[in-house]
């Protein structure tokens, strides 16, 4: 298989025909982008453990979500970038189902916390009147954590004993779900139900968000000019709200956007050049070290929080 990919002129020594500059620059990238996902997700770990400002439903599961990338970067990228440097899988084909076994779970446990956060969100701010129904407590959420990574293992796992088929993908250079035609019943649960679902989930909550937030801001802001008086605080606060819901769609779509769409066109039987596969899944590995970037350091508190730990480390 690996000889498909070779191209005229490249490293004979390498599997994909890759050059010596290559493989440096992917295998560099690959390794910054997984040392930067455990670093900023350890800190927002440590700032939810030990910053008592930071005890609040929200922030249990901005925590979830940090925990799910550090998975993905400790226990899955070290064998992608492995892969990436010799050019194909080295370790055993049992090895091989987990590993993608572990990517599949901590992806699928990253997208339903992401799915949980925007309705954690849109309670809040459109529905107040149930939100202490649904998220009476940190228990609960904790609760509602355990049940992500209970459904995402649940979901994970059914190629292991028959349902499908776990195998490396060169396209990729990391060990997945083999995308193949014959399997479409997995990929409808997969893709069309869960993957799919989550993310119209997403985007509907924080369109919700949007309006239900542009009508108080433009109405408070209306009531301060008419007051003559300075804006308020809770309109300033409103803006910022509305700029990390628009950040949090579109970072959404660009990351999980292009896999989707790889994923259903290799399933189709049709073949995809290196050249576009590689970036997709670089960019679904760099979705894990924004996530703390978007859902930590563009809340105000989140932000306090990671101040006063440097601050304090130095």
């Amino acid at each position: 298989m690996a000889n498909n990919y070779q191209t005229q002129g490249s490293s004979s020594y390498d599997p994909l025909g890759r050059s010596s500059s290559e493989i440096g620059l992917e295998v560099a990238l690959s390794i910054l982008i997984c040392l930067i996902s455990i670093l900023d997700n350890l800190l927002v770990v440590y700032v939810v453990n030990n910053d008592s400002k930071l005890k609040s439903v929200t922030s249990t599961f901005i925590h979830n979500l940090a925990l799910t990338d550090i998975s993905m970067a400790s226990l899955h990228m070290p064998f992608w970038i492995i892969s990436l440097y010799r050019g194909t899988w080295i370790f055993s084909e049992k090895w091989c189902e987990i590993s993608a076994t572990i990517l599949f779970t901590c992806g699928l446990a990253s997208i339903l916390t992401m799915g949980l956060i925007a309705v954690n969100r849109y309670i809040r701010v459109v529905k107040p009147a149930l939100y202490n129904r649904l998220f009476p407590s940190k228990r609960i959420a904790r609760v509602y954590c355990a049940l992500v990574w209970i459904a995402s293992m649940l979901l994970a796992t059914p190629p292991l004993y028959g349902f499908g088929k776990m195998a490396y993908n060169p396209l990729f250079a990391i060990c997945s779900f083999a995308w193949k035609a014959e399997h479409i019943l997995y990929i409808i649960l997969v893709v069309g139900v869960v993957i799919n679902g989550t993310t119209v989930l997403i985007f509907y909550c924080y369109y919700k968000i949007y309006k239900t937030l542009k009508e108080s801001t433009q109405n408070l802001t209306a009531h301060s000019m008419e007051d003559g008086a300075a804006l308020s605080e809770s309109p300033r606060t409103d803006i910022k709200l509305l700029k990390t819901s628009f950040t949090i769609v579109c970072v959404f779509l660009i990351i999980w956007g292009p896999v989707t769409v790889v994923v259903i066109v290799e399933s189709a039987g049709i073949f995809i050049p290196r050249e576009i596969s590689m970036p997709v899944i670089y960019l679904v590995f760099i979705g894990s070290l924004l996530n703390p970037i978007i859902y930590g350091s563009m809340n105000p508190q989140f932000q306090a929080a990671f101040k006063r730990a440097l601050l304090f480390s130095r």
